[in-house]
């Protein structure tokens, strides 16, 4: 246990040589909303939860199941015809961690990614400045902790950020994983800031979807659904604006 946070299995399970999702919310909620569908599509169960008094105090319900806002998420494994397994499991939460324990939190993940013999973390973030130009270009880039997770970027023909800042618990992730030599990735695309944007989403899953063949990830439905989950949700917050309480978030923090 590392500053009052711990990492708790309900059901123990073979995680080696898999990849590691770290989701936690970004710019348009791209994060959250690519973790639910890669849980979703994969059919992954719950299989245990990161807890800490300092997270949130809430509880998400699921199919009538009360969960932590922080769970992880795995499903057996997919060999293909060379018995090559692939694996995801998913660390997801709806909410940003406070600021003072998230690098005791990326110290608790890694920790435990090691342990579990995990291949390569990714995380997924969301970058501003997305504009009605780039709804039919390519805005999807990666960031690489070490020389080889960079060419892998370059196998997949993915370009890569020359310059920047990456906040939150990816930023963490990132540099840790560098100052270690561990494999991580951070795949991005340009997303609307002021909504949740599920094309955003998709296009990562697309990307994903690229990298890991023996895996099916279909970013269709993402798709198919985006416009009507924009409006009813750009919708809402306009009808909502008036009179919600101030509750301390806003999309813009999650930059």
């Amino acid at each position: 246990m590392t500053n009052d946070i711990q990492i708790i299995e309900h059901k123990k399970m073979d995680l080696s040589n898999c990849m590691l999702a770290v989701s936690f919310p970004t710019v348009g909620l791209v994060s959250s909303i690519a973790g639910h569908h890669i849980v979703d599509s994969l059919k992954l169960k719950e299989i245990g939860a990161i807890v800490s008094n300092k997270f949130m105090p809430t509880t998400i319900i699921h199919d009538k199941y009360p969960s932590p806002p922080v769970r992880i998420y795995a499903g057996k494994k997919k060999c293909g015809p060379k018995d090559g397994c692939d694996q995801i499991a998913v660390i997801m939460s709806e909410f940003m961690p406070p600021y003072d324990i998230i690098g005791s939190l990326v110290d608790t993940i890694l920790g435990w990614a090691e342990q579990k013999n995990c291949r390569v973390i990714t995380s997924f973030e969301g970058s501003h400045g997305k504009n009605k130009t780039d709804e039919k270009e390519n805005t999807v880039f990666g960031v690489a902790s070490n020389e080889y997770m960079q060419s892998v970027l370059k196998k997949f023909n993915i370009p890569q950020m020359g310059e920047g800042m990456i906040t939150g618990v990816t930023g963490v992730l990132l540099y840790k994983t560098a100052l270690q030599n561990q494999n991580m990735m951070c795949l991005l695309s340009k997303a609307h800031s002021k909504f949740p944007d599920s094309r955003a989403a998709a296009e990562l899953i697309q990307v994903l979807e690229v990298m890991l063949p023996g895996i099916k990830l279909d970013p269709k439905p993402l798709y198919d659904e985006a416009g009507r989950i924009e409006e009813k949700i750009k919708s809402f917050m306009q009808e909502s604006k008036p009179t919600a309480p101030q509750s301390g978030f806003s999309m813009d923090m999650y930059r």
